[in-house]
C-alpha cells in the first residue's frame, strides 16, 4: 500500500538536494564546489583512458601514496589546462582539444645514419592546447642527439 500523503510531501523536494558541510563557505560556494565534483570524476576517467591505465594493486604504503600522487597531479594538470584554454579561447571545446591532441604522434626515423624525431600534423584544435600554456608545438622534424659514448677501458 502506497502512502499517497507521504508521496505528496516528498514531491516538494523533487529536483532538489540537500548539502551539509562543516566549512565556513557561503552556501553558493558550497553548491559550486559540489557541482564541480564531476570534473574530478572526469579527470580520473581521462587519466585512465589517456594513459591506458588498468587497475593496479599496490601493497605498500609508499606505492599507494605514489599512485594517488600521480592521479592528483593529473587532476591538477587537467584543471590548469582547462582554465588556460578558457582564458585563451572560450569557444574551444576541452573535449575536442583532448581528442585532437590524442591524434598527435611522434616517431623516431633513421636516415643516413642520423636519427630524427618526426611528428604528425596538428589537427583540429590541438594547437589551442600549446597556445594556452604558452608553448610552441615541437618542430615537425628534429634531429635526436646521439647517445654519449664512454671510452673503452
Amino acid at each position: 500500500m502506497v502512502n499517497t500523503d507521504a508521496v505528496k510531501r516528498a514531491t516538494r523536494y523533487d529536483g532538489k538536494y540537500l548539502l551539509r558541510t562543516n566549512t565556513d563557505l557561503e552556501p553558493e560556494a558550497v553548491v559550486r564546489a559540489y557541482k564541480d565534483l564531476w570534473r574530478v570524476e572526469r579527470a580520473f576517467r581521462t587519466l585512465k583512458s589517456a594513459l591506458d591505465l588498468r587497475p593496479m594493486f599496490h601493497w605498500t604504503e609508499r606505492r599507494v601514496r605514489g599512485h594517488v600522487m600521480v592521479c592528483f597531479l593529473a587532476l591538477v594538470l587537467e584543471s590548469l589546462l582547462l582554465r588556460k584554454l578558457r582564458q585563451q579561447n572560450p569557444e574551444a571545446s576541452y573535449e575536442d582539444v583532448l581528442s585532437d591532441l590524442a591524434q598527435l604522434h611522434a616517431v623516431a626515423v633513421e636516415l643516413d645514419g642520423e636519427t630524427y624525431l618526426t611528428r604528425t600534423e596538428l589537427v583540429g584544435q590541438a594547437y589551442e592546447a600549446f597556445k594556452a600554456v604558452g608553448l610552441r608545438p615541437p618542430a615537425r622534424v628534429q634531429p635526436m642527439p646521439r647517445p654519449a659514448t664512454t671510452p673503452a677501458g
